[in-house]
């Protein structure tokens, strides 16, 4: 599966669970022990923009403000992910640098990352909302073959991801891409 119809996947994936996610449960707690479901959005809200200045060449703020979800966490979601739509629909040289605040990666490499990202935090927030989640396998599969690689301990130890937690050879792909990333499914 190429980066850009993984980073869309990700988009189609986590949208209607943002949507089928109710104002009354932005202070449940998430699988990730430090973020409540307001936390997961303010991330994924924030991301979005992020990775659209990102891929348009633009300087990505270093101060956002604290409360992205504001008081409708469905519009500011959706600005965010109608800005990193636009932007992707526009990366057409996956070799181009895209500059993030914590470093240069080509682009192949950011859409990959913001796509694998996109996809565990589909999982905490279907966990946390208590709705349905079943990503197509291929995305899965290609999603941990790039964290594999890509997520290591510096971006641990900057915060990025959590420390691996066991899993055995026979779990599902999901579950191995989970435990990379510092969840228990």
């Amino acid at each position: 599966m190429d980066p850009k119809t993984q980073a869309t996947t990700a988009v189609a994936l986590l949208t209607p669970l943002v949507e089928g996610t109710r104002a009354d449960q932005l202070d449940d707690q998430t699988p990730c022990s430090d973020w409540k479901v307001r936390d997961l959005l303010n991330h994924v809200i924030g991301g979005g923009h992020m990775f659209a200045a990102g891929l348009r060449g633009e300087a990505v703020p270093g101060d956002a403000p604290t409360d992205l979800v504001g008081e409708d966490h469905r519009a500011a979601f959706r600005a965010s992910i109608d800005g990193f739509s636009a932007a992707l629909a526009h990366a057409d040289d996956l070799d181009a640098p895209v500059t993030l605040p914590f470093g240069t990666l080509p682009t192949v490499a950011a859409l990959q990352l913001a796509a694998g990202d996109l996809l565990v935090h589909s999982w905490d927030l279907a966990t946390a909302t208590g709705q349905a989640f079943d990503p197509p396998a291929e995305f899965v599969e290609a999603s941990y073959s790039f964290f594999q690689v890509a997520v290591n301990d510096d971006l641990r130890a900057a915060g990025l991801f959590g420390p691996p937690l066991a899993t055995s050879d026979s779990a599902a792909p999901l579950d191995k891409l989970l435990a990379h990333a510092g969840r228990r499914a």
